[in-house]
């Protein structure tokens, strides 16, 4: 008789989504097409690929049971698993991959890193192993290290604060509607050059500045003089962790208190989220009852940019996500995208704010920024 697979808990972000299913089945389920001109690629090739891209991740081969452990089934058909599929449709003049998943599975780096090795996998390249398995091990293990619970003790002392996570709602969080997504775009590609020299110069990442804006602006929105929220750190130091399919991604706190002084502003959200890193192998805002407070927080996401895919891809694509109304997952999420311009992309619910509350919002995150940025021109340095 072959030995059972061993069973582990789900990673953090996992879990979360995992007890909101319990009520809402459906939530957090992403379905996009690929459509590919049948002229510029092999058809057979393109679908081996995709094969060989999933087939080379543990997490579209893991079953959940109903008490929320996973464990590896090998799967016969792995292009239909608990939560993904993919199948290919040929259509006119196309290939139509239709693509389903639910975050369960994975991060925003996550895809990346399966789209990659599609690619890699077209184009004759080995694959990188995934790790997933011995992460798994590995945590269950570091779970029970002093480290550890080092980690938790510091984080449950420095956030035991009484300060808003968000801008206050129009509707009250405890009123029992369905949270329905809106979005809202600006444009920071005019002032990259300028938010380029201020993060050189103070060492400062784009997140750190955006995250540093935000919570000045929920002070602001607010009327108090500090705030907390969070922003979601990739991860992925260890070599095991580098083509991990899965929810490995962070949502670290920081908090911040009003100075007028635009370097100790500076300087705060530096060591802020320095000390977030470090002591981030806990996953404080992730874990009950701490959820009852962060899962409302501003949550500042750099998204990852696909500049490398172009290369790779000897085959022309479009991506094609349906409009359609979508539930709000988040009460505010800020996402940066730093391609071809900078952007901040607001995701809401509007059933919790009015536009126009955005709009405001988003106008003191760059008043806040312009505000920032000029501390270079204050102290005559040269950009």
């Amino acid at each position: 008789m072959s030995e059972k697979a061993p069973k582990y808990p789900l990673l953090p972000y996992s879990q979360l989504v995992w007890d909101m299913m319990q009520a809402e089945p459906e939530i957090y389920n992403f379905d996009s097409i690929i459509k590919v001109k049948k002229t510029s690629v092999d058809a057979v090739k393109l679908k081996q690929a995709i094969l060989t891209a999933l087939n080379n991740h543990p997490v579209f081969s893991m079953g959940i049971d109903s008490e929320g452990r996973q464990s590896y089934q090998p799967q016969d058909d792995i292009l239909n698993g608990q939560f993904h599929s993919i199948s290919v449709e040929e259509q006119d003049c196309y290939l139509n991959i239709h693509v389903h998943f639910n975050r369960i599975l994975g991060d925003n780096r996550s895809v990346q890193i399966l789209a990659e090795d599609i690619l890699r996998a077209y184009n004759g390249l080995e694959l990188e192993k995934d790790y997933y398995l011995e992460y798994l091990e590995w945590l269950e293990g570091y779970k029970q290290s002093e480290q550890y619970a080092r980690h938790r003790a510091w984080l449950e002392n420095e956030f035991s604060i009484d300060c808003p996570v968000h801008p206050t709602t129009d509707l009250p969080l405890s009123a029992d509607v369905k949270a329905i997504e809106g979005t809202w775009l600006d444009d920071f590609t005019d002032m990259r050059e300028s938010l380029q020299a201020v993060s050189e110069r103070y060492i400062v990442s784009l997140s750190a500045l955006f995250s540093l804006a935000a919570a000045m602006a929920i002070m602001q929105y607010n009327g108090t003089d500090k705030a907390a929220l969070t922003w979601a750190y990739e991860g992925r130091e260890k070599p095991m962790e580098q083509r991990v399919f899965g929810s490995l991604h962070r949502d670290i706190p920081i908090f911040v208190k009003a100075d007028a002084d635009k370097e100790v502003l500076l300087k705060q959200i530096r060591t802020q989220m320095r000390q977030g890193i470090a002591h981030s192998s806990y996953p404080y805002t992730l874990l009950k009852p701490n959820t009852e407070r962060w899962n409302y927080a501003v949550n500042v996401l750099q998204m990852p940019t696909d500049k490398e895919l172009p290369s790779m891809m000897p085959f022309e694509a479009e991506v094609i996500i349906p409009q359609e109304e979508r539930p709000a997952y988040s009460l505010l999420d800020i996402e940066i995208y730093d391609d071809e311009q900078l952007t901040l992309l607001y995701r809401y619910s509007t059933t919790h704010y009015k536009q126009e509350s955005i709009n405001h919002f988003a106008c003191l995150l760059r008043k806040n920024i312009e505000w920032l940025s000029s501390v270079i021109r204050d102290n005559g340095i040269t950009e």
